[in-house]
């Protein structure tokens, strides 16, 4: 009988224990993990000695041109615009650039005098950036090009203000913008530090409609772009939350909390709202810092999924899944549909969002170094330095096998990629 009883109870132990095991693996690498066949690899120099596949890709610097000072880590990480053939930039001493993609030469550059912590737009046929003193300035391309500026001062209280140096568009706001501005029409969509939102007209500076939020302190200045789709606008609040307007009107449509405020202080309740909105179909996705990466119906801003991943750079899609990286520094995959991960690669340093070349998913770590990972499987199939350091909130702007981006020191970087 005691042999019986033992031998049951040894039966139980192992199915529990395969069980237990089973749960884990679906969590941790999830049911669409498609196992990696044996092949040969070889292991190079990496940053974490990760065994990398030999695959045809290569990598070379077709230009970089020196246009701009280095970007300043206080402000907002400032953003490039690419307009069919022509890359318009700007930095934090004001200087407004403009370079050709062919080659990078410079068409032209004109210092504004301001120190700038947000931008750039290209709204309007107008160039737009935002000031740390709670400016909105504006710039007829045709006039940069040619250096020649009329001035029209307006601001958002009707009080003249006039700029020291010859902006077209120059408006006082209640704090300084969060993220570049975008057009509706000839209006202009807003979003201030204190995370309002404004549609305004910047002509005769009447305020359409605006939605107000609460100012959460000690929280560091998110710089998530509001998103125009169709007849909406979705905006990330650094509250932990995403809502969806009327882009006409302003009437709210929805309003959800995707990553709840939880900690011992404000600063460990921090949900920044760092990454861009990304549509797809019927879908929303988005992920807060500190929170949770998450999938919404768009029209009713119904929670689909959830998965706890804390986000600070902006997501890339391919037709099955989403790829991004972390705040601890680890290259993710998940499944759109439910949200599971496929897999994950952890680095030992700092990295950038995530751009997709064929399907390959590179990143590039802080101090240089380009690595791509098979988009199927995870594995890790290329590394290589550049030999520029980056900002790890650097946004890669792709065209086919050309990447554009900004370097540590204020270079812009032309990056061919062949596969």
């Amino acid at each position: 009988m005691i042999a019986f009883k033992f031998h049951i109870l040894l039966f139980i132990t192992i199915v529990t224990s395969s069980c237990s095991n089973l749960l884990t693996w679906h969590l941790d690498k999830g049911i669409h993990k498609k196992p990696i066949e044996s092949e040969k690899i070889d292991t190079i120099n990496s940053v974490n000695a990760i065994p990398v596949r030999n695959m045809n890709i290569k990598s070379n610097i077709l230009w970089s041109t020196s246009v701009n000072s280095a970007p300043d880590g206080n402000t907002g990480y400032l953003r490039m615009k690419k307009i069919n053939n022509t890359i318009y930039t700007v930095d934090n001493d004001g200087m407004l650039s403009a370079l050709s993609t062919e080659d990078g030469d410079i068409l032209w550059q004109v210092p504004t005098n301001y120190d700038v912590s947000s931008g750039i737009s290209i709204v309007n046929n107008k160039a737009c950036i935002g000031t740390i003193n709670a400016k909105l300035l504006c710039y007829e391309l045709p006039n940069l090009a040619s250096n020649k500026h009329i001035p029209l001062v307006t601001n958002i209280q009707n009080i003249a203000s006039f700029s020291e140096y010859g902006a077209d568009i120059d408006i006082n706001l209640v704090t300084e913008l969060a993220s570049p501005i975008l057009s509706i029409n000839n209006l202009f969509l807003l979003k201030l530090d204190n995370d309002d939102l404004y549609l305004i007209d910047p002509v005769n500076q009447d305020i359409v409609w605006k939605s107000e939020s609460r100012n959460i302190p000690l929280r560091t200045k998110g710089s998530s772009m509001p998103l125009i789709h169709e007849d909406n606008v979705f905006i990330a609040r650094d509250n932990g939350s995403i809502a969806s307007y009327n882009k006409v009107n302003g009437a709210l449509n929805w309003f959800t909390i995707t990553s709840s405020r939880s900690g011992r202080n404000d600063l460990e309740s921090q949900r920044d709202a760092e990454m861009d909105i990304r549509v797809e179909g019927d879908k929303l996705y988005y992920g807060h810092f500190q929170g949770n990466l998450a999938s919404l119906d768009k029209n009713s801003g119904k929670i689909i999924w959830s998965s706890p991943f804390s986000i600070a750079s902006n997501i890339s899609l391919t037709s099955n899944s989403i790829i991004g990286s972390t705040t601890d520094n680890t290259l993710i995959s998940l499944d759109k549909t439910s949200g599971f991960l496929n897999w994950k690669q952890e680095l030992n340093d700092t990295i950038t969002e995530p751009f997709i070349i064929d399907n390959i998913a590179m990143v590039v770590t802080t101090s240089g170094l380009l690595i791509g990972h098979d988009l199927e499987n995870g594995s890790r199939v290329f590394e290589k330095d550049i030999g520029f350091d980056i900002n790890h909130q650097t946004q890669f702007i792709t065209n086919k096998n050309k990447v554009y981006f900004q370097s540590e020191n204020g270079k812009i970087v032309c990056l061919q990629i062949t596969i």
